[in-house]
């Protein structure tokens, strides 16, 4: 789309395997191609959409249960983990090290 055109920044761009809530997969891979420049791009393998949502409390899983399940197998307190350095590591790449 035209929009993303004028786009003169670095990108992550980070889409979950099996989205969920109206997401899917196919418009994350979308945005990458009408990207100017090629994003640094992250599946989440295994994650559904609202894997992206911080690790619940128990009181969130009995408040919002269908915001904190994940398929099986899909642990979302070690993908955060792993995604915060990635992240983290990205600013540092694209913005300098001595950003804050």
């Amino acid at each position: 789309m035209a929009s993303f055109k004028s786009v003169k920044v670095p990108v992550q761009l980070w889409a979950s395997e099996f989205g969920g809530d109206g997401v899917v997969l196919a418009h994350t891979q979308l945005i990458q191609r009408w990207l100017p420049s090629p994003p640094e791009y992250h599946v989440a393998r295994g994650a559904g959409h609202f894997a992206f949502l911080a690790p619940c409390s128990d009181e969130m899983r009995k408040e919002a249960r269908r915001l904190c399940e994940d398929r099986g197998g899909f642990d979302r307190a070690k993908w955060h983990s792993s995604m915060n350095g990635t992240v983290a590591a990205f600013f540092t790449r694209t913005l300098g090290a001595g950003a804050k």
